[in-house]
């Protein structure tokens, strides 16, 4: 199989008469008859549906629906998803026979609102209950993302999702998975219709008053093109254990946010850091974040911004350390 990240790039033109070739509406053979990555699918606007129309495979009727262009192009903001219990959430909850969300637990209420605001980061609805069973009509979609979440669970994990403990225990996040910032801003509680919405959120920090912890979404690698001089950071992996991240340039250590850093395990507040390594991926799409898990403030130095060094409570897997850019020299 190619590498998407160095694999030219193919042309729509290209898939549809592969398609054509191999017969068959199901992404997985598609993908197996011809050994191109499902990234190649989703680069730019194009979904597997669009290309199956063109290739003139679809039944009819092929015209789609209202709303369902919009919701095929957030097709690939669910290539990243990596855990068997949140694919096997998002596929229920736009299955044929999906629960209505206002008789589900807290937990599965929690996965649904992932998966709305995975679908729609800026609202349009009254309610999370309209939303999802607006869902029902979207035949085409909903066939399109269940085919593409089994093609991602097909292969094989390399460990059980460990879940978040203690005091993040509600929250349905597994250490070492990746998640985009929809996902994480509705699993925090922090994503909510009438109030915070994921498309407007750019920041990298975000104090929750209400799980009484700093969230860090931490990018590694800064291009001049998508972060000014100002905000170009200096954070980087010190060891499987110990992460260096400086603070917004706003933060000094008398500050609220920079006592708050130093004091968090005195206060009972606590720190949860993500990382990505650059602002999108190789198809230009948004790259998502993978959850390092809890840290705790060892020390730091200066201010404005604050050079902090985080302890990480779960070391480092093999399988993201080794991709880790090396240490930069001291500027």
């Amino acid at each position: 199989m190619t590498n998407p990240a160095t694999a030219p790039r193919v042309s729509v033109q290209a898939l549809v008469s592969e398609a054509k070739t191999v017969g068959s509406t199901e992404l997985v053979k598609f993908l197996d008859a011809t050994g191109r990555n499902v990234t190649d699918i989703y680069r730019g606007n194009t979904t597997w549906t669009a290309i199956l129309r063109r290739a003139d495979l679809l039944p009819s009727p092929t015209a789609p629906v209202p709303g369902e262009e919009a919701l095929l192009k957030r097709m690939h903001s669910f290539l990243h998803v990596d855990d068997p219990e949140r694919a096997a959430a998002y596929q229920q909850f736009a299955g044929d026979d999906a629960p209505g969300y206002e008789g589900l637990p807290e937990w599965e209420q929690t996965l649904a609102r992932m998966l709305f605001f995975n679908l729609w980061d800026k609202g349009g609805f009254s309610s999370y209950a309209e939303g999802l069973a607006s869902l029902r009509t979207q035949h085409t979609v909903r066939n399109e993302l269940g085919q593409l979440l089994t093609y991602l669970m097909r292969t094989p994990r390399e460990r059980a999702p460990q879940p978040l403990t203690g005091p993040h225990a509600h929250i349905p996040l597994s250490i070492h998975h990746a998640y985009n910032r929809s996902e994480i801003l509705a699993a925090m509680g922090v994503a909510r219709l009438g109030g915070q919405l994921p498309g407007f959120f750019a920041q990298g920090v975000l104090w929750d008053p209400a799980n009484r912890t700093d969230t860090l979404l931490i990018t590694l690698n800064k291009s001049e093109r998508d972060f000014s001089p100002t905000v170009r950071y200096r954070d980087y992996a010190l060891s499987r254990t110990h992460f260096h991240w400086e603070s917004q340039n706003s933060t000094a250590p008398t500050s609220t946010t920079g006592q708050r850093y130093q004091q968090h395990a005195k206060q009972g507040t606590h720190v949860l850091l993500f990382l990505r390594n650059s602002k999108d991926t190789a198809t230009g799409k948004a790259m998502p974040w993978t959850l390092l898990g809890p840290a705790t403030y060892e020390r730091h130095t200066g201010s404005k911004p604050m050079a902090i060094t985080w302890r990480l409570h779960h070391p480092l897997p093999e399988q993201i350390w080794s991709h880790l850019p090396s240490i930069p020299p001291t500027a």
